[in-house]
């Protein structure tokens, strides 16, 4: 009887600590959620999952609002350019929209944040970014809200193009880790965009 005891204790000890490790390592992690989330491999995939496609100023600020258990930081995005909006929204260029960026699930109790972005991207760098948005009316919410169509994948005009805005040859680099798709330039946007209508 001593040993069942014993080795049903040692088998609960050994499950207890491996789950507490396996808990911390996927809480801690910066992308292990990432694989989950989708990527793009071209421009033309990406924008068929968008409905609404803006060249936006985002800001440094942020605030940070929890719907259910899903966390985003929320920028004022300035819509400098709008290419393409199929959604219910009327949105004009100069205006400012609410851009919701997909942070992490919050597991409650006063835990960290599970994330589900890779952890250096959870904060955007100030900068025009072309955006590939979700964008729908939100019952819960009671106003329109804009989510990238991935969280993966972030174009940031490359700082050499400032001077050059204007010029449809602008390009648009992936500011993420994930290999597929590394720029967009805005010419070839157009062109995808125009075929598909």
């Amino acid at each position: 009887m001593k040993k069942l005891i014993a080795i049903v204790s040692v088998t609960a000890v050994i499950a207890g600590v491996g789950s507490a490790l396996m808990y911390k390592e996927f809480n801690h992690s910066n992308s292990h959620s990432v694989a989950l989330s989708r990527t793009f491999n071209s421009t033309e995939e990406i924008v068929k999952k968008a409905n609404v496609i803006i060249k936006g100023k985002v800001p440094s600020e942020f605030r940070q609002e929890k719907v259910g258990t899903v966390v985003y930081n929320v920028y004022e995005v300035q819509v400098d350019k709008l290419y393409s909006n199929l959604s219910d929204a009327k949105i004009t260029e100069g205006e400012s929209i609410e851009l919701y960026r997909l942070i992490g699930l919050d597991l409650g109790d006063n835990k960290e944040i599970a994330n589900v972005v890779d952890a250096n991207y959870h904060e955007l760098e100030k900068g025009e970014y072309l955006l590939f948005l979700s964008g729908e009316y939100d019952d819960e919410l009671k106003k329109y809200t804009y989510i990238p169509n991935t969280p993966n994948q972030l174009f940031k005009m490359n700082s050499s193009n400032g001077l050059r805005s204007n010029q449809s040859n602008v390009e648009f680099e992936n500011i993420t880790e994930a290999g597929e798709l590394p720029s967009i330039n805005e010419a070839d946007l157009l062109e995808v965009i125009e075929s598909m209508k």
